[in-house]
């Protein structure tokens, strides 16, 4: 048995559509785009952070009187600055330069690189992971004393 014309019009109609239109757009669209945007910040802050220990890891060393001080302080100042935030111990990479250019007018290096989650929701979910990678340079004191050997 065929229902009667004017059941068969509204079932082929249209009407609550935009609904079904509105469910789809939000689940497949605005809640991905709106976890990107809220985890933006975060990023934000490892970028913050990893600028922070190249910058200060470069100053610990620059200002040491000798290039083994200065290299065990430099690297101790970053593993600090690092610890604050808590990023996974593996997704750190530290490399320091105090040694080879360890002489007045030199020039000290630091590069910071870690591996923060794209999108991460309140610590339980992560999707992907992109490397934030801060560099710094800075040079020692051109008059300064250096220890004899």
């Amino acid at each position: 048995m065929t229902p009667p014309a004017h059941l068969r019009s509204r079932m082929a109609s249209e009407h609550g559509m935009g609904a079904i239109d509105l469910v789809l757009v939000s689940a497949f669209i605005l809640i991905p785009f709106a976890m990107l945007l809220l985890s933006f910040p975060v990023r934000m802050e490892y970028r913050s952070m990893a600028d922070a220990a190249a910058r200060e890891a470069v100053r610990a060393c620059a200002t040491a009187f000798d290039p083994a001080t200065g290299q065990g302080r430099a690297e101790a100042v970053a593993r600090q600055i690092l610890a604050e935030r808590g990023p996974a111990p593996g997704a750190t990479v530290v490399s320091i330069d105090c040694r080879t250019a360890w002489a007045p007018g030199g020039v000290v290096s630091a590069r910071v690189s870690l591996d923060v989650p794209a999108i991460d929701v309140m610590g339980v979910w992560t999707v992907a992971s992109w490397t934030i990678t801060s560099s710094y340079r800075e040079q020692m004191e051109p008059y300064r004393s250096t220890p004899r050997q």
